[in-house]
């Protein structure tokens, strides 16, 4: 059957062709039994026995892993079959604009980042907890739709448990720029891999461009699985630091000491959107006046560095202020998914009060700063001091002991 003439496929009337991609081509079909518009993949079976056999396998892996997810952030499957050389898959139809075509059509803000960071977290948590690894997670299978929401799409490389889909070993699937340092190493991934993938994907919605490049595929292979990335905060000097630390995390190389679960993703991306202003500051494509280093080579020394601990591991990432000639470093801060818990007074508390506060005290205030605490009494101090207490006990009944012999 040829696709170039396509005018029905099971029951469903091809109205238009929306898109092309490397292993088929999307239509927009009408469905008379339900009366709605859908959008229909189809994946040409031609080759021999084998790569046939291959790509129909992939193609209704992809059917059931989706197709058994009912999520606002997961694109919904409704039908999949074949007919002659077609398989197809009925799905919903999409209409807004992929996350690749809206980086490149301008920048994001942070909050916008954030948010839809945070909703494909969500998605990626139902997914992983019914089984099913994405595995290809990057900008072209988000899309983002009128309302502005966003959609995870195209499981074709995703996995399901005891999975009868057996893949070469050696061949690479997916795409390395998003791809974890595991995983370009060919070992065994798990949801922790779709983690890291969305940590660069967030990464490329804050500056532009992604944590990690190089010359050639070996390269960037070499900087996914051995380079540090540059902080988002070293480039976009309105990046807050709890961003920075998701950031980081979400990019370790080490899968044990990144997030475990986009559950718990999730929860700090949502504490992060809460604390950003609701003007914040661009994200990619900001302004020259928000970049302080748009030629950072991420594999480059920062300045004005802080190492920070992640959760008790190793500090592996590196948090830096932007330079803009302040001599204020920032503060190490406390594991993101706590972040909710140590700072519940944040929002509330106005740091340029305090800030100018300090500049110019009032007379009260330079009282307080200035006055030499006077030392507590014998008894205020022992009351304080648990060392001194005991001091005062063993005293007590040495005392006590000595006067009961003097009676004795």
């Amino acid at each position: 059957m040829s696709e170039a003439k396509l005018t029905q496929l099971g029951r469903y009337r091809i109205v238009a062709e929306i898109g092309r991609g490397a292993m088929g081509v999307v239509y927009r079909a009408e469905d008379p039994l339900l009366d709605r518009t859908v959008a229909i993949k189809t994946i040409l079976l031609t080759g021999d026995t084998a790569e046939r056999q291959s790509y129909e396998v992939r193609f209704l892996q992809e059917a059931r892993a989706a197709g058994r997810l009912s999520h606002p952030a997961i694109i919904t499957i409704y039908d999949v079959g074949r007919e002659g050389e077609l398989a197809y898959m009925a799905m919903e139809l999409l209409r807004g604009v992929d996350l690749r075509e809206r980086l490149q059509q301008g920048g994001l803000s942070l909050r916008e980042a954030v948010a839809l960071a945070a909703e494909i977290a969500d998605g990626l948590a139902f997914a992983h907890e019914h089984g099913v690894i994405h595995r290809d997670i990057k900008p072209a299978n988000i899309m983002i739709v009128r309302s502005g929401h966003a959609k995870i799409m195209d499981f074709g490389l995703a996995r399901l448990p005891l999975s009868d889909v057996k893949t070469q070993t050696g061949v690479l699937l997916g795409t390395p720029k998003y791809m974890s340092p595991e995983q370009v190493a060919g070992r065994p991934v798990d949801h922790r891999s779709d983690l890291f993938a969305l940590g660069a994907v967030l990464y490329e919605m804050i500056v532009g461009r992604p944590p990690f490049s190089g010359a050639d595929t070996a390269q960037l292979i070499h900087r996914i699985a051995t380079a540090p990335h540059a902080a988002p905060s070293r480039i976009v000097s309105s990046v807050p630091p709890l961003l920075d630390l998701i950031v980081a995390r979400a990019l370790e190389k080490d899968p044990s000491v990144r997030y475990q679960s986009a559950r718990e993703m999730a929860a700090d991306l949502h504490a992060c959107l809460a604390q950003l202003p609701a003007d914040a500051g661009p994200a990619a494509g900001a302004t020259p006046s928000a970049v302080t280093h748009p030629a950072a080579d991420p594999s480059g020394p920062a300045d004005a560095t802080l190492r920070l601990a992640v959760h008790g591991a190793e500090p592996t990432e590196a948090l830096t202020r932007a330079d803009t000639g302040s001599a204020t470093e920032r503060l190490p801060l406390p594991a993101p998914s706590a972040a909710a818990e140590s700072w519940p007074l944040s929002p509330r508390f106005d740091s340029a009060a305090a800030i100018q506060r300090l500049r110019q005290p009032s007379g009260e205030d330079a009282a307080l700063l200035t006055r030499v605490p006077r030392p507590p009494g014998g008894l205020a101090r022992i009351a304080r001091d648990p060392d001194w207490r005991l001091v005062a006990g063993v005293m007590a009944v040495s005392l006590a002991v000595a006067a009961l012999i003097t009676v004795l």
